[in-house]
């Protein structure tokens, strides 16, 4: 089944835990990230708060390590 990633500028902490869940799902199902769900996250990443741009890193750490590769090259945080 086909999933659509939406690029989104995450305004909570609720926006941020529902792209992990995203992440999580996808790497589930497919073993990796499509690159449209890569560029999505990026960008949001790009042009969230730094407060939650940190939060979705530790969360994806937490949650799905196995993801962390495709965030690591940009950094991240404040």
């Amino acid at each position: 089944m086909a999933r659509t990633i939406s690029v989104l500028k995450w305004e909570n902490k609720q926006d941020v835990d529902n792209a992990v869940h995203d992440i999580f799902a996808e790497m589930s199902e497919r073993g990796g990230l499509t690159k449209d769900t890569e560029r999505a996250m990026q960008h949001s990443l790009l042009v969230a708060d730094p407060d939650l741009t940190n939060y979705f890193l530790r969360t994806v750490m937490e949650q799905v390590p196995d993801a962390m590769h495709y965030f690591e090259e940009r950094g991240g945080g404040a």
